[in-house]
């Protein structure tokens, strides 16, 4: 990895911090101008959405926070290409759809 991957590695790890996402629970790779993301997408409990009785609400909240930080990502004008992979969310076409059981 040389010094500009690390450089907008930092700053992809920024923003998923300042949306409440917990870091640790993702392998953040930046290779060239494209960006990987892989593992389990969670978001902080004291992030005002996951403080929902309703698990819809919570879900729903959790989906805004994906869709902010991947428009977050594609906005910076170094990335060409990203790509998310999480083990409990998936893209169908343009939405996110929990992979959990509800």
């Amino acid at each position: 990895m040389n010094i500009e991957d690390l450089r907008l590695q930092r700053l992809i790890q920024g923003i998923l911090v300042r949306n409440y996402v917990d870091t640790q629970r993702l392998d953040v790779q930046v290779i060239g101008h494209s960006v990987y993301i892989e593992g389990e997408f969670k978001v902080f409990e004291y992030h005002p959405s996951q403080k929902k009785e309703d698990r819809i609400e919570r879900d729903l909240g959790v989906k805004r926070v994906i869709m902010h930080v991947e428009q977050q990502i594609r906005s910076m004008g170094e990335i060409s290409h990203l790509e998310m992979k999480f083990s409990n969310w998936e893209r169908r076409g343009v939405m996110w759809v929990s992979k959990q059981a509800h």
